[in-house]
């Protein structure tokens, strides 16, 4: 996706919009409602799968990345999904669906869910990417189950009670076009929030969300002039709505995959880095190594499976002591300590300096680097073994 292609995209949308209201007597010549309710039934399926991968694939990936942001996307596209079907089995002219399938069940179901996904999505693109403690899955999907069942169950109880919202050969109530403007008026902040992320960072997801919500926006406009459920702009409605969720698949694709991309290079970086990176987190009086990667591992015979989770103590037996030391010193000092250390009888000089994980709670981040060829003067072997046994200093 490119500039160019999202104008191009968005101009057709409008560009086709204005022909079928311009020619739309002509076309009604053509067009036939005969066989729209298995039309759209086919649309809403589509929308419907979308939903469901979107949903399926979220919660997958949020047991590695703990993202607020997609167990959010997850949440939203999982109820928006289970209404939709609501609103596909209820459609007038399907089987009978608990009770007999209307106009106004239908377009309850209907407008909910676009409500539900207009603010859900909103507050998705506003809300910082921070990854989570717990898992809240389990908490999630059951409330996504018990929220649409709510909808359901009032809708399908007290459905002639609720205020119409169409009128069948006469068009859409004032109620009704009122919900939609409120919906557009949100997916159009929507849009302009994603324009706005995509010039501050030029990330190809954005402009996906970003035409999405031109698709969506259009959606919700359609569907305030339509005068029955079976006719052409109901059609239209619906195709763009398809476009709008194919869009937003899009880019829920790309952010992923960039995502997963730019961790893959900092692992291969760290794992191919001469030194070592490594990260430590304070338990009780000790500091447990929470990562650790470089090449600089195989030198010392280690691997990162053996040390992460474990005291410090692993790689430095004889230096625990003033290793944590230097840990409490850079934490009080909140500034960078490098000093030298003989493990293995290898010369390292080791940087060490306070910072917060993903979770906000305070770790030490460190590297260190083997200088034993660099100044192989520094030791000989026997003040090898000797400097093990003696403190280690700083050097600056």
């Amino acid at each position: 996706m490119t500039e160019t292609k999202f104008l191009i995209y968005t101009v057709s949308a409008i560009f086709l919009l204005m022909m079928v209201r311009i020619f739309l007597s002509q076309i009604n010549n053509i067009y036939t409602p005969h066989n729209y309710v298995g039309i759209h039934a086919f649309l809403e399926i589509i929308c419907v799968a979308i939903s469901i991968t979107i949903f399926l694939y979220g919660i997958k990936k949020f047991n590695t990345t703990k993202s607020i942001r997609l167990l959010l996307l997850a949440f939203t596209f999982f109820t928006v999904g289970m209404i939709d079907i609501f609103h596909t089995l209820s459609y007038n002219g399907m089987p009978f669906f608990i009770t007999p399938s209307s106009v106004q069940k239908a377009t309850w179901f209907w407008i909910i869910a676009r409500i539900i996904q207009s603010i859900l999505m909103l507050a998705l693109i506003l809300l910082p990417d921070r990854k989570l403690k717990r898992d809240y899955r389990l908490i999630a999907v059951p409330f996504g189950v018990v929220l649409t069942f709510i909808i359901g169950f009032i809708i399908i109880s007290y459905e002639s009670n609720l205020p119409l919202l169409v009128i069948e050969g006469k068009g859409t109530t004032l109620l009704k076009n009122s919900l939609e403007y409120g919906v557009s008026f949100i997916l159009f902040i929507s849009l302009m929030v994603s324009l706005y992320q995509y010039y501050l960072d030029k990330k190809e997801d954005k402009l996906y969300f970003a035409l999405a919500f031109v698709f969506l926006l259009l959606t919700e406009l359609i569907f305030t002039i339509y005068q029955s459920v079976f006719d052409l702009d109901n059609f239209l409605g619906h195709v763009y709505k398809v476009f709008g969720f194919y869009f937003i698949l899009k880019g829920f694709y790309f952010s992923e995959y960039d995502a997963d991309s730019a961790q893959l290079n900092v692992q291969k970086s760290m794992a191919d880095h001469p030194g070592l990176f490594f990260s430590l987190k304070k338990k009780g009086n000790k500091f447990i190594c929470t990562k650790i990667d470089g090449e600089l591992l195989k030198g010392i015979h280690y691997s990162s499976e053996e040390i992460v989770g474990k005291p410090i103590s692993i790689i430095l037996p004889e230096h625990e002591a003033s290793m944590n030391d230097y840990c409490v010193l850079t934490m009080k000092l909140q500034e960078c300590v490098t000093f030298e250390m003989v493990c293995q009888e290898k010369y390292l000089i080791i940087s060490i300096k306070p910072s917060v994980d993903e979770f906000n709670e305070d770790v030490i981040l460190g590297t260190a680097m083997d200088m034993t060829g660099i100044f192989p003067q520094k030791f000989s072997p026997e003040q090898f073994k000797q400097a093990e046994n003696k403190n280690v200093k700083i050097v600056m």
